[in-house]
């Protein structure tokens, strides 16, 4: 998908209502290479993006964009991936925001994936459906048939989607392709929002995304890193998807997704 300048500024906007301290330096909030710029995209299965009980990171997606380049990678880690996390040994990636949060997550993925990662955005996937309410409907093309809560998907037909159609989407994982089905699908949509957000026209619509976006988002993103992004690019900026792989295996009675080393050592390579 082409991530436009429109969207950079979408998001400027939007951090300086969501981030705490919005206007730190770019240079004093982050060490990352001038040369990319690297986030954490999580989405948590809890009702409330502040309350105790963290629960667990449903969806954990990379995104890296090269600034020289002008490309980009989306990669998703399975929820399930058996990896080391900090304090607690191994353990499914998804446990890492569980047991410490977003401080834990990221340093688990970055531990994981050999990267330098800081900034972050957790969504709260129950208000999925707030935000896509906020831009309309979107179009995704289903990689699989299936049905869901009354809903009929067909594979390879463009379909266009309301909010709760879109949940469903979202979160269906028992169908064939189990959950790397159902991370594909959620990688389509949050590249359809932010496709759909660059087409807002009206000044009510905006303000109705940035709502939704306030009240189930959560980020360190600050408002000169945004700017300074939205300046950078004259061109449109190609983001590739990408998915870690692994094989299902029972340990201890557990489902853990053991992580292929030649999938692992692609995304690396893609990453740095």
């Amino acid at each position: 998908m082409k991530f436009t300048r429109n969207v950079l500024l979408i998001l400027l906007m939007v951090t300086s209502i969501l981030s705490p301290n919005p206007f730190v330096s770019a240079q004093e909030e982050s060490s990352e290479s001038s040369e990319h710029f690297s986030m954490l995209f999580m989405g948590v299965d809890t009702g409330d993006l502040g309350r105790v009980d963290q629960g667990r990171s449903d969806t954990m997606m990379v995104m890296d964009i090269n600034k020289e380049e002008e490309t980009g990678i989306l990669a998703s880690i399975p929820r399930d991936a058996y990896v080391e996390i900090e304090g607690y040994g191994l353990d499914k990636i998804n446990h890492a925001y569980a047991f410490g949060g977003v401080e834990l997550s990221l340093s688990t993925v970055n531990n994981f994936l050999d990267t330098n990662i800081e900034n972050y955005v957790v969504v709260n996937m129950a208000g999925l459906k707030e935000i896509v309410d906020a831009v309309g409907t979107i179009e995704v093309t289903p990689p699989t048939s299936f049905s869901i809560g009354g809903y009929d998907f067909v594979a390879g037909v463009t379909t266009e989607l309301d909010s709760d159609m879109a949940l469903a989407y979202a979160r269906e994982r028992y169908t064939s392709g189990g959950d790397y089905a159902r991370q594909e699908r959620q990688r389509e949509i949050v590249q359809a929002v932010m496709q759909k957000a660059t087409e807002l026209e009206s000044i009510p619509n905006y303000i109705k995304m940035f709502s939704a976006l306030s009240d189930n988002i959560e980020t360190n993103l600050s408002l000169p890193q945004l700017f300074d992004l939205y300046k950078t690019y004259n061109s449109n900026i190609e983001i590739e998807t990408y998915q870690l792989t692994g094989t299902g295996e029972m340990i201890d009675g557990i489902y853990y997704d053991i992580i292929d080393e030649n999938s692992l050592a692609a995304l690396k390579e893609q990453l740095h």
